[in-house]
């Protein structure tokens, strides 16, 4: 299958929805291994409140340089929710982002970005520097070959 004719790239505009959500720095390889924990965290968290997420999984990106990550992770849910530890109370993110859907495992998500810069590049839009993924299917759930992402890259405001 030829990864051009399976992303389409979609200019839309994102509207912030309120979150619970951790950031911290990591490295590339420590990325698995923190996602589990904190995302049970956070759903623990909401269980103790008694709330839910309302949208799956996401994780904004505020700095990839090479091995080092910035990255804020959780779920989106209906109304704010207090926080508690690491665990804050924030937004998802706003304003026109460069969409596409990747469908197949995480470690070939590099390819999702490689498209998009590429789309960046020939339409002569700005990127932000911020990229946004949201993960789409349960990987308990469904095989990775299967699994949809979401991947976005935040346009900067003219």
């Amino acid at each position: 299958m030829d990864l051009q004719q399976s992303l389409f790239p979609e200019i839309r505009k994102l509207s912030p929805r309120p979150a619970l959500a951790i950031r911290t720095r990591t490295r590339v390889n420590g990325i698995a291994s923190l996602f589990e924990s904190g995302y049970e965290s956070i759903a623990r968290l909401l269980h103790e409140k008694e709330k839910q997420p309302s949208g799956p999984p996401f994780a904004l990106y505020y700095q990839m340089d090479g091995d080092d990550l910035e990255v804020e992770f959780g779920f989106p849910v209906k109304e704010p929710v207090e926080g508690s530890g690491s665990i804050k109370a924030t937004w998802t993110p706003s304003g026109k982002a460069l969409i596409t859907v990747y469908t197949g495992p995480y470690s070939d998500l590099e390819s999702a970005y490689e498209f998009l810069m590429k789309c960046v590049a020939e339409n002569r839009l700005k990127p932000n520097g911020v990229s946004y993924e949201v993960y789409l299917d349960d990987p308990s759930e469904i095989p990775s070959k299967k699994l949809r992402t979401q991947v976005a890259l935040l346009l900067a405001e003219k």
